[in-house]
């Protein structure tokens, strides 16, 4: 069985419909948020959320990063800052991942 990693995404910013489309893509691509936390912050919403579960076999934390993060922008079907923080369940070091616009370009031209 594959190791379960600690996951934290940051998603920002979203319409006041968005949050609920955030979380159907993260549990599409991967599994449902044991945390989640929707703050409307002056008309744009930010969403926070946490899970533990193993990776597809073979996958990397970088690969992981952006196939969530693809998910979401497919799902919302624009461009929103995701922040990936990721650390495996034996270690308290944490990776982080924040995908910018121009990564969103870069992938969303390949997917």
């Amino acid at each position: 069985m594959s190791k379960p990693y600690r996951v934290h995404l940051s998603v920002y910013p979203l319409g006041s419909s968005e949050p609920a489309k955030v979380l159907a893509a993260i549990r599409a691509a991967w599994v449902g948020p044991a945390w989640v936390r929707r703050e409307d912050r002056g008309g744009a919403w930010f969403v926070q959320a946490s899970a533990e579960a193993p990776f597809r076999p073979g996958e990397t934390q970088s690969l992981f990063s952006e196939r969530l993060s693809i998910a979401i922008w497919q799902r919302l079907g624009r461009y929103v800052k995701v922040v990936v923080d990721i650390a495996s369940d034996d270690s308290d070091e944490c990776q982080r991942r924040e995908l910018a616009e121009r990564d969103y370009l870069k992938l969303m031209r390949v997917h």
